[in-house]
């Protein structure tokens, strides 16, 4: 019985025989998909199982998109008492070196045996299995994912799962099958996107992908390189040298004369767009994706990448190709750029980019709310404005998830390079014109930056040594030189961790930010554009086709405008400087260690930050406020909107919390006041804990005070009260307003103080320095008469409020803390 043919790589022995095959039973020719068998070819042969889907959930909050392609693993079929067994290795765990060493270092370490069938025959060819109970194994993870995203335990029903029509091609078998999983049906992402919740069916495909052979030649992974590195332990003979090895991930991209530097390429790189992105966002897709063409040529591949649209009928979840997804989803979520990779060397085997639709609509609600266009005179070229800011955004979204699956990783710290990186997470740069409108002419910037270049040169390019010989030696020292230039350039690179999370430290690494160096200024630009917004803000704002309720929704991205710009200047506070690098590097002039940020820029910082809780940059504005109306029937206010506590009505004291809370997140972090501890414990003249807790509560309970006014006044950037003001109603009413403002914006600070105590995340000395600022707040609102008016109404909440926090601190432990304000999702942009 022979397998149905697949198509052959040339440059791969393994997919011109692969340990694996699909043939047709002949017992069961009347069921497509029952009468597929697998031919196992090769026993203990490895090979990577993945798992993607086709049909996904549609959830943004669960992930389990179209497309999505799951994690690589190593398997292997063994034969087993007159069985098939597919046993899982741990790929972070690979000896090399001669049979003994590689048979101690696979014996050493755990094994799964994941699912298993009789050989129903065997002949020359292999042996024949029947890969139904394959298809329907939950290989994707399904049901442990719904169920740490608390939608409670989930299983498969076999009842309801069947296996679909099998293929085989040019990268393997694929194993493609309905998978019905049964739960509860009480998760609250479930019910929003699933017919019937308790029943959720999807499409997985079980993909069996043969290694290459031969395997690429790894290139090692640097920590400077901007990749994101593919690693394993080596417990072989190269122990002595360090067990854990990192390669650079790549794809294989060879010049037509495997002898050359550069020139033409024997395969090119080609990424195909999904026919379903409609027009004109498939056109911006493709030309953002194809930015890196340049790169590719610059580093002397020619002809060697391009991204072009598939054909209507290609079959995008082919890991032969590499595609790009258009996926749609319930709620604002990310978009994605993966590669299924070797994990012995690196290599790319398959590229698979998921761009999120609503990312459309997500640009377009905040140009409009920034341009508030319809009905207004110049509607025209305001709309336009609107709709090249959206085109410009696409093509920089294709540029940097294709980026990822190119192997790389995202660069935060190219706000002060000569060209932003693609690999940067952008702001819409908004400026406000001579007419004091926001001017979105400039939104986002266009082609790679010098970082991209430095990627793509250190990934995939080619070096020779003066003979012009390709050696391991002068590609060392060719990555080396790249490194160096680009440090020389002033090409700083940081990524994730050093970016985003409760870890972040470097006050560099910014997300989120207009291409511009200086925080402080990004800070001021944004402050202006949202005042300027707000002030023109009207229903124009919203399609008039749509209802009023929407503008509550334009509203919350105008009064939140600033977040990511205040996040970019309070991450100065306690923050540090430092490199990514290998021990021997020698750089001249780079950062060695993690010096703190300077004294003066730390405190610059501080009171900046803080200015925020001014009332007046707390409340919207009278020109926002005065056209919110509620969600028409039928229609309710989403995650994005602010939090109401006021019936049916928006809520003007959730705004000011919501505003609040992000200067309160982003100074009160416990990471971020352990090292404001040890810095100032280092260096007096450095803020400390007591001084950003007494600019906080002097910005928010006491305005007419902070501490050591003089040396380090808390706010040297006071709003222009009469373009923001507070209240228009007369001196009395404004005067109790601005108190309300404060107090709701002290609660909300006193309320972060609380839960630092309480989180276990700052250091005994550190917790107890919270404790007693918390304690002479307490004492001070306890004694105060009401503020300088003597209200009495305000001096009774006062000193309710000394009483609660002197309960919490009697016994933090037991105290009732209220929730934290909810604060709108602000990303992805």
């Amino acid at each position: 019985m022979s397998p149905s043919p697949s198509p052959a790589d040339s440059r791969s022995q393994s997919a011109a025989h692969p340990p694996f095959a699909l043939v047709e039973d002949p017992a069961r020719p009347d069921r497509e998909a029952e009468g597929t068998l697998l031919l196992v070819r090769r026993f203990d042969t490895p090979f990577l199982l993945t798992a993607s889907l086709t049909a996904g959930a549609g959830s943004s909050e669960l992930t389990l998109d179209r497309g999505k392609f799951g994690k690589g693993r190593i398997a292997e079929f063994r034969r087993l008492s007159g069985r098939a067994v597919l046993v899982l290795r741990d790929k972070h765990r690979l000896a090399t070196g001669g049979p003994a060493a590689v048979r101690a270092g696979a014996d050493s370490f755990a094994r799964s045996v994941i699912w298993s069938a009789p050989v129903l025959r065997e002949d020359a060819d292999g042996a024949l299995v029947d890969p139904t109970g394959l298809a329907l194994t939950d290989l994707h993870g399904i049901a442990d994912l719904l169920r740490e995203r608390g939608q409670g335990d989930y299983t498969v029903d076999l009842d309801a799962s069947y296996p679909l029509p099998a293929a085989a091609g040019a990268r393997g078998v694929r194993l493609p099958a309905l998978l019905t999983l049964r739960g509860p049906g009480t998760g609250a992402a479930l019910r929003r996107v699933t017919p019937a919740p308790a029943t959720l069916s999807l499409v997985q495909q079980v993909h069996l992908v043969p290694l290459p052979d031969p395997p690429l030649t790894a290139r090692p992974y640097h920590p400077a390189s901007g990749g994101y590195g593919i690693g394993h332990d080596d417990h072989g003979d190269r122990a002595a040298d360090g067990v854990h090895v990192m390669f650079q991930p790549r794809f294989r991209l060879e010049p037509a004369d495997p002898e050359a530097v550069s020139g033409p390429v024997r395969t090119p790189l080609v990424f195909l767009v999904d026919p379903a992105v409609p027009e004109p966002w498939r056109s911006a897709v493709v030309e953002g994706g194809n930015w890196w063409r340049e790169a590719f040529e610059a580093a002397g591949f020619r002809d060697a990448y391009r991204v072009e649209v598939a054909a209507e009928d290609t079959d995008l979840d082919d890991p032969a190709l590499n595609t790009v997804w258009w996926v749609h989803r319930d709620g604002r979520g990310w978009s994605h750029g993966q590669a299924l990779t070797d994990p012995r060397t690196g290599e790319i085997l398959h590229g698979r980019v998921r761009l999120g639709s609503q990312r459309v609509e997500q640009v377009t609600a905040l140009a409009e709310a920034l341009l508030a266009p319809y009905g207004h005179p110049d509607e025209t070229a305001r709309l336009a404005a609107v709709r090249e800011t959206v085109l410009a955004r696409m093509r920089l979204l294709a540029a940097h998830e294709i980026g990822h699956a190119l192997g790389f990783m995202h660069n935060f710290a190219s706000t002060g390079h000569p060209h932003p990186s693609v690999m940067d997470y952008p702001h819409a740069h908004v400026t406000v014109g001579p007419d004091g409108t926001p001017d979105l002419s400039h939104a986002y910037p266009a082609g790679l930056g010098p970082w991209d270049h430095f990627l793509v040169a250190h990934a995939y390019g080619r070096f020779a040594d003066e003979s012009g010989d390709l050696t391991a030696a002068a590609e060392a020292a060719g990555l080396a030189r790249l490194r160096r230039e680009a440090a020389e350039r002033g090409l700083a690179y940081l990524a994730d961790e050093d970016a985003r999370g409760p870890g972040a430290a470097h006050a560099d690494a910014a997300v989120w930010v207009p291409h511009l160096p200086d925080p402080f200024e990004a800070l001021d630009q944004a402050l202006a554009v949202r005042r300027a917004a707000q002030a023109g803000f009207s229903r124009g704002a919203v399609p008039p086709g749509r209802q009023t309720g929407e503008l509550e929704h334009r509203a919350a991205l105008l009064h939140l405008f600033h977040r990511h710009h205040l996040a970019a200047v309070a991450r100065l506070v306690g923050g540090v400087r430092y490199a990514y690098a290998h021990a021997g590097d020698a750089v001249p002039g780079a950062v060695t260690g993690t010096p703190p940020v300077p004294a003066e820029d730390q405190w610059r910082a501080l009171r900046a930050t803080v200015a925020l809780l001014d009332p007046a940059r707390l409340v919207p504005d009278p020109a926002v406020l005065a056209v919110l109306t509620p969600p028409g029937i039928r229609y309710e206010r989403s995650p994005e909107y602010v939090d109401t506590r006021a019936g049916r009505v928006f809520d003007p004291q959730a705004a000011v919390e919501s505003a609040a809370a992000l200067v309160a997140e982003a100074l009160l972090e416990p990471a971020r006041l352990n090292r404001l501890a040890w810095q100032h414990a280092a260096d007096p003249r450095q803020p400390g804990v007591s001084d950003v807790l007494s600019a906080l509560f002097a910005a928010s309970w006491h305005p007419d005070d902070g501490p050591d006014r003089e040396a380090h006044p808390v706010s040297d950037d006071r709003p222009d009260r009469d373009a923001h003001p507070v209240s228009d109603d007369g001196p009395e009413a404004a005067s109790e307003r601005e108190s309300l403002v404060r107090e709701t914006a002290g609660w909300v600070v006193v309320r972060h103080v609380m839960a630092a105590v309480r989180g276990g995340g700052p250091h005994p000395p550190v917790r107890e320095e919270l404790k007693a600022s918390l304690r002479s707040l307490a004492d001070r609102l306890a004694a105060e008469p009401g503020g300088a008016d003597r209200n009495p109404v305000r001096a009774a909440r006062r000193r309710e409020t000394a009483r609660t926090l002197t309960g919490f601190l009697a016994d933090p432990a037991a105290a009732r803390l209220d929730p934290m304000p909810r604060v709108p999702p602000g990303a992805p942009l």
